[in-house]
């Protein structure tokens, strides 16, 4: 029993030890703690003070920032309204700069050949400013005011023909000579007087694009005079020029056949040779002299008599093929009727050959011609296609020689087609009508032949 209390004692003896240590190191603890509150709330209201502090530092950071971004929103608002109005105020400049370009073009193009002496140049002087680059919006002004330069020229381009204008220049005479004289432009209307008062007119721009002179003198003497002392009377065109335009557009045979190109010529010759085949044939047929109705009444006559030498003489006196036709009859007299029939049909059939002959060829060149002249056709507007890749369309002079070829060639192809046919269809029927009537006469003395056989 004893052995069990020692053990006891001791375990409560050494749990007080342990009570006693942690009891003092929790007093410790709480003494530590105590001085640690007492440090934290000595330094807490200085901690709290500069919290403060920085709150309301941080506060009126963002309200600066929120400021900033409100400055920031409004400039970039404003520099889009900026660039949005510059940008309107740059597509207004382009479009004047546009409009001031056509007028000045319109200008230039409803010029007068002889105006173009006076103004082409300073037209293309500003021109040639307006199209330079601009490197900026001062550049871009100096283009503007170039083109009101050219606007202010085109007004009183304007004024001046209202009021009519006269200057020197020079014109292209109607022998092909360029001569300085005096022009009066009075509208839409110019008149020139050579320096040497030998020829007078009205002007038009030609091919080489000069002012070409359509000469007046000799039905308005006046006209000199009045350009150069300024008073008198003009003719008036009410057609503005365009009835002395139409004028200067009449070819003459020889021209509008050189117009037509290279097909032109082949169709020419073809025709050539069809007319001379046809004055020949026509003078060939009208020569083949028929069988006289006198002379065959007398043949027939002798045959029903039985002089059969009296018949064969009387057609001996007769020419050509008419002859060959009722000799070929009488010599088989007596043969019976095939052997007749047949001796004269075979004089008929080689006549048949003679009288067509070379009436085909003329067909030939009425159904050639008009291929000719659709070949001339499609290489006309070939040509005029190559034309429009190089000039484009706003040459009408340009494309001119391929659509004459196309047309004219077509124009003649017909033209010679067209009366080809009428001949050939005439030579036709005059061999036909020929032989026609050498058959009738064959059949008129086969048919006398047969009676005379039924008389004897």
């Amino acid at each position: 029993m004893s052995v069990l209390i020692l053990p006891s004692l001791t375990i409560a003896q050494s749990f007080s030890l342990i009570q006693a240590e942690a009891g003092e190191k929790l007093a410790s603890a709480i003494a530590e703690l105590a001085t640690l509150q007492e440090s934290i709330s000595s330094e807490k209201i200085p901690l709290a003070k500069k919290l403060n502090s920085l709150e309301v530092e941080v506060s009126s950071l963002k309200d600066d920032l929120r400021r900033m971004e409100r400055l920031r929103d409004t400039r970039d608002l404003n520099l889009s309204a900026l660039e949005a109005e510059v940008k309107a105020r740059r597509d207004e400049i382009d479009y004047a700069k546009n409009l001031l370009v056509e007028f000045i073009n319109n200008q230039s193009s409803s010029a007068d050949a002889a105006e173009l002496q006076l103004y082409e140049a300073k037209f293309l002087d500003v021109l040639n400013s307006a199209d330079a680059p601009a490197e900026d919006d001062a550049g871009a002004v100096a283009a503007i005011e170039a083109l009101v330069t050219g606007v202010d020229l085109g007004i009183d381009r304007l004024n001046a023909l209202i009021g009519g204008h006269s200057f020197s220049g020079k014109s292209v005479l109607p022998d092909g000579t360029f001569q300085e004289g005096q022009f009066l432009l009075y509208g839409p209307v110019a008149f020139f007087s050579a320096a040497d008062l030998s020829d007078a007119g009205v002007t038009l721009q030609g091919d080489s694009g000069k002012p070409t002179l359509i000469s007046l003198k000799s039905g308005f003497s006046e006209i000199p005079q009045f350009i150069i002392s300024g008073s008198g009377t003009l003719p008036l065109d009410p057609t503005l020029g365009k009835a002395l335009a139409l004028e200067t557009t009449k070819d003459s045979f020889i021209e509008h056949i050189q117009k037509g190109g290279f097909w032109i010529y082949p169709i020419l010759s073809i025709a050539f040779i069809s007319l001379i085949i046809g004055i020949i044939k026509l003078i060939e047929l009208n020569g083949i002299q028929r069988i006289p109705k006198a002379q065959l009444v007398s043949i027939l006559s002798a045959i029903e008599d039985g002089q059969q030498q009296k018949a064969l003489a009387e057609a001996k006196k007769l020419s050509g093929a008419g002859s060959e036709i009722v000799m070929a009859g009488i010599k088989n007299i007596g043969h019976g009727r095939d052997l007749i029939e047949q001796s004269m049909e075979e004089v008929l059939m080689k006549l048949q050959p003679k009288l067509e002959r070379l009436i085909s060829i003329v067909w030939i060149t009425a159904a050639t011609a008009p291929l000719l002249g659709l070949l001339g056709t499609v290489t006309g507007i070939i040509t005029t296609f190559k034309l429009l890749t190089i000039f484009g369309s706003g040459d009408p002079k340009a494309l001119g020689g391929g659509i004459s070829e196309a047309l004219i060639t077509t124009e003649f192809g017909l033209i010679v087609a067209i009366p080809s046919l009428i001949l050939h269809a005439f030579l036709q029927r005059k061999a036909k009508a020929i032989e026609n009537e050498f058959e009738g006469d064959a059949m008129t003395l086969l048919n006398g032949i047969l009676r005379a056989e039924r008389k004897q």
